[in-house]
Formats: structure tokens, C-alpha cells, sequence
């Protein structure tokens, strides 16, 4: 067994894994894993071996270079010493690392994500709010933990859990906790990122190209607003008119009474301000007569302490003075997947959005019309001196998409017993 120094540990190399023991600490060892072609670049971790009721245990210390030699030797002493006393060294690590709790100016993850959130995300991106839910997903799991105490593997743990249920959303937690790491490097070169390097843990995506079937619509459509189902009437609303509308969830959930115009009228409408767009410039869109009987359903199941509330769909908790989060669409829709009440294919709220404008041009709407009811960018020249709004054809693509729902699902898309 090699005797460790810090110039044999920085070259040392392997074209498979192995784990190298320390002659002069004992229980002290690293393990070095080689680079692959995905991309993952070769990884050097430091472990403590013992023994203990007759078997071998082993306890992961940290990386190299992130713990130097000097901190593993001292940190495999103190588990030796843990040994000798009669106390079990894994039990003893991880009660220290439980023990990390919030204590004056050290840096926990819950207050690194505050500033994060408040210094960084916010005054810098527009979706600054997919990182505030992501990391408040992670604070649930690490928010009172020292970053010193968090590790590769608590993330990657976390991480692979997480996309057994969803891989976007894992994909998006790592995004955003390697991005909050970099950014406080910039500040403290101590706080080293743990994720940095590793390809995306959640594995690929994915792709964007789902539309519901005739058959998935014909027996999701009616259960999205059954009482037995696992999601509240007000969500299976909400789901109906992304596909009524083709407007994004967010915009969706965030709907305000303020933005809705002549909903009792002839031509009755949806302003959108340039704030709530992912395209920073205002959006109208024309209600269909089905979609405004299910925005008025939406009220009316308003209970009596939020009936002052400025949005159609306000959170469940408090009076009113928040919209419900897209998210928990998503979760809506997590919830009906797993318990596979109906036996669907994999499919997310923003597809409901994509089905929409395909049935639109599949009952003849041309496409640059399906183009400005969803608000995508204009291309060339038009961007500049193109101001026709495509109201008219904008109408006309609802209503075909509402046409396109009747026709598909056999039934009446709202019927007379629920209507407001």
C-alpha cells in the first residue's frame, strides 16, 4: 500500500474504478473513478474502511480536491478514534452532520437560496420563479443544513429520487443549484459546486412534441372535472382552458378579473399585460363560449372569504391575495398519472397548449393565425411594422378548437348542470 502525499494523490489516474488504501492512516482510502464518454469527467473520493461485527464499512468523506489530504487524514482519525471508544462511525458522522443547524452568520442552504433568489435570479431572469420553486423543493430536504456539511452525493441522491417522478423537474433542481453555486463562488472560492461537471441526472427529456390523441381526449376530457378524481375541480378547469384557449399555464393560473372583457358580451376577450408575457408585449386573446362558461364555473366554486379576490383561480390558502402556483397543474396531472386513472401516455400540462393549436390547424386554421393566438415572436421585418393583432382569425381559431373538442369527445364540453 502506497504512503499518501498530495503530489501522488493529484496524479493519481485509473482507466477503471479502484480504491487506493493509505499505509500511514489508517481506515483511510480514495476511490477513483474514470472519466466517460457521456461527458462525466473522472471523480476522486475520499472514504474511511472499517470493520465492525465481523464487516467491512465504509464511509464517504468527501471529493478531492474539495477535501484536501490533511482534512481527509483528520477526518478518518476522528472516525478511528469513534471506533475505539465503542461508537459506531457511521452513526457518529451522520449525527454530526444532522446536528448542523442554523447559528449565526454561517452560510445554511436556506440562506444561500434567500440571497440567491433575492440578489440574483430576481433583478436578473424573468423565470425566476421556476428557481424559486425548484430550490424550495430543496430547502424541504436541506434548508437548515450547513453547505459546508452538503455533499456530491446528498444532491445526487436527491436528484435521481426526484426523477423517478419527474425528469424535467430534476433537471431544472440541478440547473438551478449548480447556477446558486457559481454565483457564490464568485463571492467565497471556498464554496466549491458539488454538481459542477455532471451531466444531467435525471437522464434525457422528454420530447416536446406530445398531442393527445382523439381517444386520450375523449376519456380525459370529462374526467378532469370528476369529483373522484385526484385533483380538485378548480384544476381540472384550469387544465380545460389551456386546451380551450391555448395559452400557457402560468398565464392560465395568474388569470385576473381586470384582464377580462365583455365576458357577457358578443365578442368577449382575454388582455393580457406585457408583464405577464413570456414575450414582453401584450397579448389578447378571444374566448370561445366555452371557455367563458368555464371561467364563470371557476368563480362561482370561489369560497365566500375569497370572493373579493382579484384572480379566477386564487391559492387555497389565505383570502385570496395569490394566484394558485402553474405548478400545482403539474401536480395535478403528476397525481392522475400515478394513480393511472386513466391509462395515458406521459403528458404535461404545456402539451394541452401544443394539442390546442394542432387541432386548430387540423380544422383548417392557417398557421400564422395559430401563431398569434399563441404569441409566438414574430419573424423579419413584420416584428417592426406588423401591428394587426388577428383578432377576427384569433376568434375563429377558439372556436374551432372548441369545435374540435365537441366533435372528438362526443359530449357536450361543458354541460348545462355545471355551467355558472
Amino acid at each position: 500500500m502506497p504512503r499518501f502525499t498530495d503530489r501522488y494523490i493529484a496524479g493519481l489516474k485509473a482507466d477503471r474504478r479502484i480504491e487506493v488504501k493509505d499505509d500511514a492512516c489508517k481506515g483511510l482510502a480514495i476511490r477513483v473513478t474514470p472519466g466517460t464518454k457521456r461527458g462525466l469527467l473522472g471523480r476522486k473520493t475520499w472514504c474511511y474502511r472499517y470493520f465492525r461485527s465481523g464487516k467491512m464499512h465504509r464511509i464517504t468523506l468527501g471529493e478531492y480536491p474539495a477535501m484536501s489530504l490533511a482534512q481527509a487524514t483528520a477526518e478518518a482519525n476522528k472516525r478511528s478514534v469513534d471506533l475505539y471508544d465503542g461508537r459506531n462511525p457511521a452513526a457518529e458522522a451522520q449525527r454530526e452532520t444532522l446536528a448542523a443547524v442554523v447559528t449565526g452568520d454561517e452560510l445554511t442552504f436556506d440562506k444561500l437560496a434567500d440571497r440567491f433568489i433575492a440578489e440574483y435570479a430576481k433583478p436578473r431572469k424573468k423565470s425566476w420563479r421556476d428557481d424559486e420553486w425548484v430550490l424550495g423543493l430543496a430547502r424541504k430536504k436541506f434548508g437548515p443544513r450547513y453547505i459546508s456539511t452538503l455533499k456530491r452525493k446528498d444532491y445526487v441522491q436527491y436528484l435521481r429520487n426526484m426523477a423517478i417522478h419527474s425528469v424535467r423537474n430534476a433537471n431544472k433542481s440541478q440547473a438551478s443549484i449548480c447556477t446558486m453555486y457559481n454565483w457564490i463562488n464568485i463571492e467565497d472560492e471556498t464554496i466549491i459546486n458539488p454538481l459542477a461537471r455532471l451531466p444531467k441526472l435525471g437522464g434525457k427529456e422528454r420530447e416536446e412534441d406530445r398531442v393527445l390523441t382523439d381517444d386520450e381526449l375523449r376519456v380525459l376530457w370529462p374526467a378532469l372535472v370528476q369529483i373522484n378524481m385526484p385533483m380538485t375541480q378548480v384544476a381540472g378547469i384550469a387544465l380545460r382552458l389551456i386546451f380551450l384557449t391555448g395559452q400557457r399555464p402560468l398565464q392560465i393560473t395568474g388569470m385576473r378579473l381586470d384582464e377580462l372583457v365583455d365576458l357577457d358580451g358578443d365578442f368577449p376577450r382575454w388582455d393580457l399585460p406585457a408583464e405577464r408575457m413570456k414575450r414582453p408585449k401584450p397579448h389578447s386573446v378571444p374566448l370561445s363560449e366555452e371557455a367563458v362558461r368555464h371561467i364563470k364555473w371557476a368563480i362561482s366554486l370561489r369560497p365566500e372569504r375569497q370572493q373579493g379576490s382579484p384572480y379566477v383561480f386564487p391559492s387555497p390558502r389565505g383570502e385570496g391575495n395569490k394566484a394558485i402556483s402553474r405548478h400545482a397543474l403539474s401536480k395535478a396531472v403528476l397525481r392522475l398519472r400515478s394513480a393511472d386513472y386513466l391509462g395515458m401516455a406521459e403528458w404535461s400540462p404545456h402539451d394541452g397548449r401544443r394539442s390546442a393549436t394542432t387541432w386548430a390547424r387540423a380544422m383548417g386554421i392557417p398557421r400564422d393565425t395559430t401563431e398569434a393566438l399563441t404569441h409566438h415572436a414574430i419573424i423579419g421585418s413584420g416584428k417592426t411594422y406588423d401591428r394587426y393583432d388577428m383578432q377576427t382569425e384569433k376568434r375563429q381559431a377558439v372556436d374551432a378548437i372548441a369545435d374540435y373538442i365537441r366533435r372528438a369527445t362526443g359530449v357536450q364540453i361543458l354541460s348545462d348542470t355545471r355551467a355558472a
